[in-house]
């Protein structure tokens, strides 16, 4: 599991540090955390992109050095040994691994880190998003409980409690922001397609709006 997740994590900043650098070099706009906000929305947003960092250097340290952590030792003993577990582990990041690559392929140039008030772009509903409205916020949720899974320790478990429950207050803020915005094109795509995952309900497709 050790190798795996080592693999794991080495992908996933792979595609985003990737991306995120071929955008730049287009002249686009990646990281919009906290931009255009104030109070606690901005802070909540910072704090997580810090405790996801605190998150990914766990799994490095435990990965390259065993029985190493930088939080206390109760933090880090299992609750149980389970290969079942495991496996659904794996298999979680795997599939949302693959969700979030398709994410980034159907989002082109319109993926932003945060909600972009100045310059938001083409509102996605190809690809994975005919599927999901919320493609990578899902593959989060997917890798932080997949994460638990396999290391079962208290805390993989409240983050990714935590992780979860404020991913999920974000998709609500984006989606004020994506109806203020959009209007009825967004508001249809509401109505189409899961905010999750699912098949489309049935009705007229939603077409992509751009703003003139």
């Amino acid at each position: 599991m050790t190798l795996f997740q080592l693999l794991a994590i080495f992908l996933f900043y792979a595609m985003f540090i990737g991306r995120s650098i071929e955008m730049h070099r287009r002249g686009e706009r990646v990281f919009v955390i906290g931009k255009g906000k104030g109070g606690v929305r901005a802070l909540l947003e910072m704090v997580f992109m810090a405790g996801l960092l605190a998150w990914s250097g766990e799994i490095v340290l435990r990965g390259i050095w065993p029985g190493a952590s930088f939080f206390p030792a109760v933090m880090g003993k299992p609750f149980f040994d389970n290969r079942a577990a495991d496996g659904f582990g794996v298999a979680a990041i795997v599939t949302g691994l693959a969700l979030f690559a398709a994410a980034l392929w159907s989002f082109g140039g319109s993926w932003r880190i945060g909600i972009d008030h100045d310059r938001p772009g083409t509102l996605i509903t190809r690809g994975v998003f005919a599927f999901t409205r919320n493609p990578i916020f899902l593959f989060m949720d997917m890798y932080f409980v997949g994460t638990w899974l396999i290391q079962r320790d208290l805390f993989f478990l409240l983050f990714a409690i935590v992780a979860v429950a404020g991913i999920h207050y974000q998709i609500l803020q984006e989606e004020k922001f994506l109806l203020s915005h959009y209007g009825d094109t967004y508001r249809r795509y509401l109505l189409h397609v899961p905010r999750y995952i699912g098949w489309p309900r049935q009705g007229k497709a939603v077409q992509p709006y751009s703003p003139s």
